[in-house]
């Protein structure tokens, strides 16, 4: 668990409210001394505390990992494999529309779950790891075809640019990714934060799980500029891999809506004192977190420009939200059209060797 900073603070809380009666936390180097005078039976409850969060732990690590399903046939010329990495505050089941035309279109899908909120430094080469490890077990020796939405797109590049590469990737489709980042991505951290908060206040357990995982970890390694995304910017693009990007462009804010908001905030930065001080610090990166949420500028979550990659194809855009793009069951929970599905099967349909 963390001791230090925004998430050291709710470990204690989560702690003290855990534990119950008089409890004293204080962090010392990278660890927490508790002082509590507890009632009698205080050994049972930490042993229960332990063997309650002990549990959940297990039961979220077997979630993570690679998972085939039963359309997966190693090394079958017949049945090509696609590889789906979700994104930030997502599983695998963000692609429950997208399965069933993958497998119906001919093709095998394997899954890959991962701490949506960990630092990426810990989570890309775990994936490279889990990755190797079940192609290994399974014999096989075919190339796969990745296919990733928002920040799975940037565990995908991790591996097909990084040293760990084998060669079994021959094509990449990012939907929604952000290769320069999202001005958003600063509320991961405090909207986690609150939903932790209110778990620990209802008695259950899986917050502390989820901290152990990291707190926004993942959305500081997203903002634009991080030292995650300068790094993996600078890796070239891999030969022999056909990259892909498509883009969303229906926002929150009209362009009218924003048109509004700009000058408003122009005119308080203007005003004298401690009001135009802290203007002009809350609108720092404003111009970039409008692009994000402007219709015709970004999905509500990536800026379009934000989606493009040197030395890649320009991304294809079409008119649709970030969640819509694959039809997530957060706010699409009923089957329908997938807004992204017919380009990504184009894409998968063309030659590797073929016209890029």
């Amino acid at each position: 668990l963390p001791v230090r900073g925004l998430a050291g603070s709710l470990t204690r809380t989560m702690i003290r409210e855990a534990l119950g009666g008089d409890v004293t936390i204080r962090a010392e180097a990278e660890m927490l001394r508790l002082t509590w005078n507890a009632a009698a039976g205080w050994r049972e409850s930490v042993r229960g505390l332990v063997g309650l969060v002990g549990g959940e732990a297990e039961i979220v690590r077997r979630a993570y990992g690679v998972r085939p399903l039963e359309s997966y046939r190693p090394n079958d010329p017949d049945r090509p494999t696609v590889l789906l990495l979700h994104g930030m505050n997502s599983a695998s089941g963000s692609f429950v529309h997208m399965i069933p035309l993958f497998e119906k279109a001919g093709y095998g899908v394997v899954l890959y779950d991962f701490p949506d909120n960990q630092d990426l430094d810990v989570t890309c080469p775990r994936f490279v790891e889990d990755l190797h490890a079940f192609r290994e077990a399974r014999g096989e020796r075919a190339s796969w075809s990745i296919v990733s939405h928002s920040m799975g797109g940037l565990l995908g590049r991790w591996y097909v640019e990084g040293p760990a590469y084998a060669g079994d990737i021959d094509r990449l489709i990012m939907v929604g990714p952000p290769n320069e980042g999202s001005a958003l991505a600063k509320a991961q951290t405090l909207l986690q934060w609150i939903e932790n908060v209110g778990t620990t206040r209802s008695g259950r357990t899986g917050s502390m799980v989820e901290l152990s995982e990291g707190l926004g970890a993942a959305a500081e390694d997203l903002l634009p500029g991080s030292r995650f995304l300068r790094e993996l910017n600078e890796r070239p693009r891999r030969v022999g891999v056909r990259y892909y990007i498509l883009a969303g462009d229906i926002g929150f804010v009209t362009q009218e809506q924003r048109h509004e908001i700009e000058q408003q905030l122009t005119a308080l930065k203007r005003a004298a004192g401690i009001l135009g001080q802290l203007a002009g610090i809350a609108t720092a990166d404003l111009p970039g977190q409008l692009d994000c949420l402007t219709d015709g500028t970004g999905d509500g979550a990536i800026a379009v420009e934000s989606t493009r990659l040197a030395g890649a194809p320009e991304p294809v855009v079409i008119h649709a939200n970030h969640v819509e793009l694959i039809r997530g069951p957060l706010l699409y929970p009923n089957p329908g059209p997938v807004a992204c599905m017919a380009q990504v099967l184009e894409w998968l349909g063309r030659p590797t060797d073929g016209p890029r």
